[in-house]
């Protein structure tokens, strides 16, 4: 009985133990279709830490920074025109799920929305112009004026703050996040139409960001908020420092040796 109770308690402690150390790598795994923590701080690249290449090009006067977490991108606002320029590609092309995650020092705002991640005219979330953040797809019911959703809290100035957006196509549920909250949500409707434009950091079709960018991430899934947080929490290098059991997932180990 003694014995029994024994193993018992110690297959107990083997199952706590493995969902410690299973627990999925959320920054690096099959779902990231992009991630950027721009530690490399110089060149006119910045390297795409997921399987899937998508590489960005610094545009105009875009500098290497300070970040909230390390480096960073500085962009100069609608005067010099500066972007990160990032080359269509099937991965980049979210149809039912899409969540962008990033970090932004804002300077000023912006002359119109959009100007986080952007592929204009099939997705966008970013800082807007009236101080909230926006989600604005085209979609199979929607054009790209009607499936918008604005956040309701003001974005402050002269500081960082995450911002986090979703859509679930089969819900129809977009989502916006400030530092971690749910901020706004509306159901939209329809799958997201791609196209074969060009994704870019730090502007929209006009605007052009005033401020700071660090620890962008875009996945092809619907993020949930405690995977929102997490990544806000830890930063990218902080989930990766944790070896992986997962073949899908990549340390950060590794993951340095493309900077």
């Amino acid at each position: 009985m003694v014995n029994l109770l024994r193993f018992g308690l110690f297959m107990i402690f083997v199952v706590f133990m493995m969902s410690i150390f299973l627990q999925p790598i959320y920054a690096q795994d099959e779902n990231t279709v992009l991630l950027y923590t721009f530690e490399s701080g110089d060149g006119e690249v910045v390297k795409d830490l997921s399987v899937h290449g998508n590489d960005g090009t610094l545009m105009g006067s875009t500098d290497w920074d300070n970040g909230k977490l390390g480096n960073g991108l500085v962009f100069g606002g609608n005067g010099p025109k500066d972007f990160v320029n990032i080359p269509d590609s099937d991965s980049l092309d979210l149809v039912t799920e899409l969540t962008i995650e990033m970090w932004v020092y804002l300077n000023a705002y912006s002359s119109a929305g959009g100007t986080g991640v952007t592929k204009e005219k099939s997705y966008k979330i970013g800082p807007r112009s009236n101080q909230r953040s926006i989600l604005r797809m085209t979609t199979t019911t929607s054009d790209w004026v009607s499936a918008t959703l604005i956040g309701e809290k003001p974005l402050p100035l002269n500081t960082w703050i995450h911002i986090a957006g979703t859509y679930d196509a089969n819900s129809g549920d977009g989502k916006l996040y400030l530092d971690g909250k749910l901020d706004s949500e509306r159901n939209i409707g329809g799958d997201i139409v791609p196209n074969n434009g060009p994704v870019w950091l730090g502007r929209g079709s006009n605007p052009y960001l005033d401020g700071y960018i660090d620890e962008v991430r875009v996945s092809n899934v619907v993020r949930s908020q405690k995977e929102v947080q997490h990544l806000m929490n830890v930063g990218i290098e902080g989930v990766l420092s944790v070896s992986p059991n997962d073949k899908l997932a990549t340390s950060w180990g590794k993951l340095k040796s493309k900077l």
